[in-house]
């Protein structure tokens, strides 16, 4: 780092400090995500990704001063940033669509078995809970009714447009 920060010497100072805090930054994420998925990262090897310093700094002047392109060395970063994207986005879909086929679900269970399936209000009203197994107590009410399946789909179908956009945003950081 201060090989690179002695390279960046034709940047103005403030320039030049939020060019090495940016790569401080990329190079503690990814000790981070290594040490938080148990693994143990190769330094010497991250290091190396960035290429020599010299090189590094030379396109981050151009860059700044220029105009040009930032640089492209961060092929290691870039590879990390692709499977937390790549992670994050089949993680999402699994969850935000689940969740949508459980609503979707309830809708379904409640026409099957209306006495078990319900939205209840407990204690006076200050607890709510959505059961398939009937009252969670004898003094429970249920609130809905066969209101409870519109109210299930119109969710279900909330979920899974939500889900939807957000994964073709992600879906702009995949590879």
């Amino acid at each position: 780092m201060r090989t690179l920060a002695s390279h960046l010497g034709k940047l103005e100072r403030a320039n030049a400090e939020e060019v090495v805090r940016e790569i401080e930054s990329h190079l503690h994420e990814v000790v981070d995500q290594a040490e938080a998925r148990g693994e143990d990262l190769d330094v010497a090897a991250l290091l190396q990704g960035f290429g020599p310093p010299e090189a590094l700094a030379a396109q981050y002047v151009a860059h700044i001063q220029a105009g040009a392109p930032p640089p492209a060395g961060f092929r290691v970063i870039h590879r990390v940033k692709q499977t937390v994207t790549r992670g994050l986005y089949y993680s999402m879909g699994a969850f935000g669509y689940s969740v949508a086929i459980a609503f979707l679900l309830l809708a379904l269970a409640k026409l099957i078995e209306p006495a078990s399936v319900g939205m209840w209000s407990v204690a006076g009203g200050t607890s709510i809970t959505i059961s398939w197994s009937g009252s969670p107590h004898p003094d429970a009410r249920e609130l809905l009714g066969y209101g409870l399946i519109p109210l299930a789909l119109a969710a279900a179908a909330w979920c899974a447009e939500v889900t939807r956009r957000v994964l073709r945003v992600l879906r702009r950081g995949l590879p």
